[in-house]
């Protein structure tokens, strides 16, 4: 064999070898620096009516989502545009959506790089937690993780404490069906809390749909709250809401009914830790609309300003009820003959309803 001839072979050769080394690389290249050698072009079809063949770059660049059909979406300028998807991954997104550990752990779906470029797009900045152990959507599967930084938790399951939360800095937690959400959750953080089934969050009020409907805790950003007309609420589930000005409740306690050794009365009750309560300043205006209202209902409120209890029953409420409010300045009351602190200084008239207002004559 001449010179060249065996020159031709090792160059050849070499080739070989470095066009192995360079396809194992990009193999294990990390998602999504990986690239494939599928399909090169996409017909996007945007809402002006115009179709663009995008190359997978291009695609990537302008991933704007996935719609719940399962389409995947872009935005370019003030434009909107859509490339079909397939069924799988509708399915895909459909699983991450749902937060159920053991599906998500074993969804083996095959999809193109773009359906798996736009589902990481989307979720790359969740993490899933599930008793202990913290997930993530990696670009191909989901898979266990560490504790990291993402814009949204999605809690599954178990129990989940705010001094864990809080090293994520997440700004918006989701609560899974088989999560245990308590006031614990959430004290101290500021995120947005977003519920699937069981956890119905409104109005500023999160309430486990379970047994009738128990107030488990309040968002933390909320200013305002309703809670809608609840079996319980549990104790300390408005303590994350650190600036809370108005309040709307079915009762006011742990139920509506002033009987049994489990019940507590006192407004008070749904921002306490143990013994020690902790009712926000900022805490200006209540409105009661059932149950009963014992003495002292609304102990250690010191800034609490407006009380309207028209939908309570006079017969529920004891005359020392509203007792103890230095800061009080209207109330609004089925029952006329309550005492209040600084009686001296309100008028009263009565009201088309029937009941009895107090307002406060000085504005000091």
């Amino acid at each position: 064999m001449g010179l060249k001839a065996r020159t031709r072979k090792w160059v050849a050769l070499l080739v070989a070898v470095l066009f192995g080394i360079g396809f194992a690389a990009v193999l294990f290249l990390p998602y999504p620096e990986r690239i494939g050698t599928e399909k090169d072009s996409y017909a996007v079809l945007w809402s002006d009516g115009s179709v663009t063949e995008e190359s997978y770059a291009s695609a990537c660049a302008l991933l704007a989502g996935i719609s719940e059909e399962g389409d995947i979406l872009f935005s370019r300028g003030t434009l909107k545009g859509t490339y079909a998807g397939g069924e799988d991954l509708r399915a895909a997104r459909a699983v991450l959506e749902e937060g159920t550990l053991l599906p998500m752990l074993t969804m083996d779906l095959p999809l193109d790089r773009l359906e798996r470029a736009a589902l990481y797009d989307v979720y790359a900045d969740m993490l899933y937690y599930d008793t202990d152990d913290w997930f993530a959507f990696n670009g191909e599967k989901v898979a266990l993780c560490g504790i990291g930084k993402a814009e949204t938790v999605f809690f599954t399951g178990g129990e989940l404490r705010a001094s864990v939360l809080s090293l994520t800095e997440a700004k918006t937690l989701i609560v899974g069906d088989d999560a245990e959400l308590s006031y614990e959750t959430l004290y101290g953080t500021s995120v947005r809390v977003r519920g699937k089934t069981r956890y119905i969050v409104e109005n500023g009020a999160i309430v486990d749909s379970l047994l009738g409907g128990t107030l488990t805790a309040g968002e933390p950003l909320a200013a305002d709250i309703f809670v809608p007309d609840v079996a319980v609420c549990a104790q300390g589930a408005l303590l994350p809401c650190r600036g809370l000005v108005s309040l709307s409740l079915p009762f006011v306690g742990s139920g509506p009914v002033a009987a049994g050794e489990g019940f507590f009365g006192e407004l008070g009750y749904l921002f306490s830790e143990g013994e020690a309560y902790f009712v926000p300043q900022t805490l200006k205006r209540v409105e009661v609309r059932g149950g009963a209202l014992v003495s002292f209902a609304f102990y250690h409120c010191p800034s609490l300003e407006e009380i309207d209890a028209c939908g309570v029953d006079p017969s529920d409420i004891e005359r020392q009820a509203f007792d103890g409010l230095g800061s009080l300045r209207y109330l609004h009351t089925p029952r006329a003959d309550v005492t209040l602190e600084n009686a001296a200084k309100f008028t009263t008239y009565v009201a088309e309803c029937g009941c009895t207002v107090y307002e406060r004559r000085d504005r000091s």
